[in-house]
C-alpha cells in the first residue's frame, strides 16, 4: 500500500547501482514521497520532459556523464530542489557542486533516514517559496497555467477541478468527486471518471504544453499537488 502524501512531492533519484537506486527509491515512497529512480543521464532527461518534479537526487559518477556537468546550466532543473549524493567527499567538490546548483551534498555512503529528512526540509523551503500559479476562474470556467496561458473547461471539467482546488494537496477520494459531480457512486461507473481526468489532462498537454500537476493517488483518488487559487 502506498503512503503517498502529495504534500511530500515527487523525487526523481539518478543512480546506477541499482540496488542503492531501489532502496532510495523504496524508502523515499515510505516517506510519502512520490518516488522514482533512473540509472543514466540520458534517462533522466528523458523522465523530466514527461513528469513533474520537485527534487533530483544526483549521483555525480553515471555510465554515460559526470553528473556535476550535467547540473549545470540545465533547464530542466530550473526552480527544482536539487540533492547531490556521490563519494567524491573533497571540500573543492563540495563547493562545485553547490556553485553547480546543488542544495544539498552527501557523501557515501548516506543513511537513507538522512537523505529522506534533508528531503522533507527541501520541500518545505520550496514549497514555502512558491506562490499560488494555478488559477480556476468559477465566471467563465477557464483554468489558468502558470505562464498566463488559460484551458477552457467543461462543465463537468470544472467540477472536477474546483474540488481539486478546495483540497489543494489532499488527496480527494473518487467518491466524493462523482458526488460533486452529480452522480450516485452506488450505481456511477467509475471508469467515466478516469476517462474524464484523462481527457483533461490530454486537453493541458496539447493546449498549454505542460502536464497538469495532477497525480493519480492508489486506492483512493486524485490530489493537485500544485499552489492553485480560485476567483
Amino acid at each position: 500500500m502506498s503512503n503517498f502524501n502529495p504534500l511530500h512531492g515527487r523525487i526523481m533519484v539518478i543512480e546506477d547501482e541499482v540496488d542503492l537506486m531501489e532502496a532510495m527509491v523504496t524508502y523515499l515512497n515510505m516517506e510519502g514521497f512520490a518516488a522514482d529512480g533512473v540509472s543514466s543521464l540520458k534517462m533522466a532527461t528523458q523522465w523530466m520532459r514527461t513528469h513533474q518534479f520537485d527534487v533530483a537526487v544526483i549521483d555525480l559518477g553515471l555510465p554515460d556523464g559526470d553528473g556535476m556537468v550535467w547540473l549545470k546550466d540545465n533547464p530542466l532543473l530550473q526552480n527544482k530542489g536539487v540533492i547531490i549524493t556521490t563519494a567524491r567527499g573533497e571540500s573543492s567538490q563540495r563547493i562545485e557542486g553547490i556553485k553547480a546548483g546543488a542544495d544539498v551534498y552527501l557523501v557515501k555512503p548516506i543513511q537513507l533516514e538522512e537523505l529522506a529528512s534533508l528531503a522533507h526540509n527541501l520541500m518545505r523551503r520550496i514549497r514555502a517559496q512558491t506562490t499560488p500559479s494555478w488559477v480556476l476562474h468559477r465566471m467563465n470556467w477557464m483554468l489558468h497555467h502558470p505562464s498566463g496561458m488559460a484551458l477552457k473547461l467543461t462543465h463537468s471539467e470544472f467540477m472536477f477541478m474546483q474540488v481539486m482546488a478546495e483540497q489543494t494537496g489532499q488527496a480527494v477520494a473518487r467518491q466524493a468527486l462523482v458526488t460533486r459531480l452529480g452522480h450516485d457512486p452506488q450505481t456511477y461507473d467509475f471508469r467515466r471518471l478516469e476517462i474524464l481526468v484523462r481527457r483533461l489532462r490530454n486537453k493541458a498537454k496539447q493546449l498549454l504544453g505542460s502536464d497538469l500537476p495532477l497525480e493519480t493517488v492508489h486506492k483512493i483518488g486524485y490530489a493537485f499537488t500544485a499552489p492553485i487559487g480560485l476567483a
